[in-house]
Parts: structure tokens; sequence; C-alpha cells
């Protein structure tokens, strides 16, 4: 529900909008459909998601809360450390005046938190990390070569603590376009192996490719109604239609050539 209709709630009458429809950030609708998922039984080994997902770090928390895996692309602002700043107890005044204080902070002179793309370029513990080579997917025009350095992080909390368990920092340069540099976090457990994070992270195209399949093919958004019943009459049958052609062509390649998922994920180039 845009901003603009949700404030104008008699355009939303007009339209059959219900009035307990209204605007939510997409984070937070993500989080409430996870939840139904997971509710109804439906549980998932991993998400990924774009950095307007990983720009919100509420979100980020929630699902590490839920002890839900993720490996999220985020923006290049997105800080952390290295090394965990040391936290002290002790009681303090604040400006040297008032009641005495005991809460958690970082120790005075501790380092501040660094942007992701500065970790990379100048803490050595990346910056002189040689480039890894994977060979991530076949696109139309070959295979697609991005070059990885990879890091365990401490990132901030709610109070701007460094969190006590380490998450994951995978910065991929594509080889055809420096340029063109990405950087994901994960939660997954310290062990996870880079080929995994990766396979991961660089699965979100199957779902852009199924947003674009429904438009140019079964007409997702060819809506040109007035009512809002007769756009989640469009929606339900636009997913229906998409689900059933998914299903067959996946029915008919299995059965012509036995692919799997693995067939698709060739391994680190030397």
């Amino acid at each position: 529900m845009p901003e603009s209709w949700s404030n104008d709630r008699e355009r939303c009458r007009e339209a059959g909008v219900p009035d307990d429809v209204v605007y939510r950030p997409k984070s937070e609708i993500a989080l409430e459909l996870h939840a139904r998922a997971e509710g109804n039984g439906v549980h998932f080994e991993w998400l990924t998601f774009d950095e307007w997902y990983g720009s919100k770090p509420e979100f980020l928390r929630t699902l590490d809360r839920r002890g839900q895996m993720f490996v999220g692309e985020v923006h290049k602002h997105f800080s952390a450390w290295i090394e965990p700043p040391r936290i002290t107890n002790r009681q303090y005044r604040r400006s040297g005046r008032g009641r005495l204080k005991q809460v958690p902070r970082l120790i005075a002179g501790s380092p501040p938190p660094q942007h992701v793309e500065d970790l990379w370029q100048y803490n050595p513990a990346l910056r002189d990390q040689a480039w890894q080579r994977w060979r991530v997917k076949d696109g139309e025009k070959g295979p697609m070569i991005w070059e990885v350095k990879h890091r365990l992080i401490y990132v901030k909390d709610e109070r701007g603590l460094p969190e006590s368990k380490p998450w994951h920092l995978v910065v991929a340069r594509n080889v055809e376009h420096p340029e063109e540099i990405k950087y994901f976090v994960s939660n997954a457990p310290e062990g996870t192996s880079v080929a995994v994070l990766l396979l991961v992270a660089f699965s979100r195209w199957r779902v852009e490719r199924c947003f674009e399949d429904q438009k140019g093919e079964v007409g997702l958004d060819h809506f040109e109604g007035r009512k809002w019943l007769g756009l989640q009459r469009h929606l339900a049958l636009s997913a229906v239609s998409y689900l059933f052609l998914a299903r067959t062509q996946q029915r008919l390649r299995e059965k012509k050539s036995g692919a799997t998922l693995e067939n698709f994920w060739p391994p680190q180039i030397d």
C-alpha cells in the first residue's frame, strides 16, 4: 500500500480497500510473512535479500533472534568491527555530574566501527587477503566469475555495542566489471564455508527471474481495474498460473536431464 494511498482513506474506500490495510515498510511485512510461514510449519534453511532490507538493522536483528540463518546484501556504508572493542560496566557520571550510572559501554578511546567499504580497502585483515575466484553461475553469455574476500566481523547491536557472536562478511567483486562490488553479511555459524555463503547470496536472481517471467509471460503487471478485490483476484490467478508453469517445466527438465541444483554450482576457480 503506497503511503500516498494510505493517507487518503476516502480514495481507498472508493476502491474498496479495507480500512485496516495501511502503509507499512516492506521489512515489516517481510517479517510478518516469515512469522506466518513458520507458524504454518514452513521452515527456511536460509533467507537472502537485497541491500534495501540489509540496510535495516532491526530487520537483521529480528531474523537473528528468531534463529533464522541468512545471507543478505548490505550497503557499502554498513559498519562493523574486525576485532570487537572492549566493553566496561564500571559506574560513571555523565559530564562528571549527577547520579552514578552503570550501563555497558565501550571503553574510552575504543575504535569506532568502520564501513565495510573501508574495511576491505584499508584494514590489513582484508586488504592484504588475496582474492579468491568463484564461478557463481552460468549466464546467457557464459560463466559469471566473481572474486571474493571473506572475514568474520562484529556488528553493532541496538545499543551500539558489538554483538557477542561474529557474523560473516563477504566482499565480492565482478571480474569482468571490477567497479561492481557487492557486500554480504551472514549470521551463519562460524564454520560455514564461503561456497555455501556464495550459493545463498547469489541465488536471489531466481526470485527476480520469477517476477520478470510473471510480468512478461502471465500478465502480473497488466491489471487495469479500479477495485481492490479485483486486484487481489488478479494477483492470485497470476501466481497460481506461474506456479503451474514452473512446476511443469521443472518436471519436464528433470525427466530430460536429471538436473539438480548442485549441477549449477561449480567449485572455486584456481
